[in-house]
């Protein structure tokens, strides 16, 4: 099976040499470990976040909609992001998501509402067992590469 030999072939990369160090970036998650994902793709990627640290890597999970991540499975995957991720960042949230955040993590009723009301560049970030509200500013290039300059 083709996808079987590129998760083999991937995951060598990774072990090869633990002294380098390495991040994998995984945006829309939702497509590998949500409920239209298989269970194989998912049990790929609950592996990368259990073991990777290990050998000198890191994981980043990035989605626009909390829930889908506990879509699969009754909610395995997300679940083991969410514990072996030394450091969350969550941006603005709508209720239903907040709803199951709140089932998942031990975020305050407070921050429930600080999260509904975060303005772009703005997100609550879980480091430990800290909970931070942080604002992010971007450099003046960053702003150009935003706003379309050139």
């Amino acid at each position: 099976m083709v996808c079987i030999g590129f998760v083999e072939l991937f995951w060598d990369k990774v072990k090869k040499d633990r002294k380098i160090k390495k991040a994998i970036y995984l945006d829309e998650i939702w497509r590998l470990i949500g409920v239209t994902s298989n269970k194989d793709v998912a049990s790929f990627i609950y592996k990368i976040f259990k073991t990777i640290r290990k050998y000198g890597g890191s994981s980043i999970a990035i989605t626009q909609d909390v829930s889908d991540l506990f879509s699969l499975d009754e909610g395995t995957y997300g679940r083991s992001i969410l514990n072996n991720s030394s450091i969350k960042a969550f941006f603005n949230l709508e209720e239903e998501n907040i709803k199951v955040l709140e089932k998942y993590t031990d975020i305050t009723n407070k921050e429930k509402i600080e999260i509904k009301s975060l303005k772009r560049g703005e997100c609550l970030m879980f480091v430990g067992q800290e909970h931070i509200l942080v604002k992010i500013n971007s450099a003046d290039f960053e702003e150009e590469i935003i706003k379309g300059g050139n």
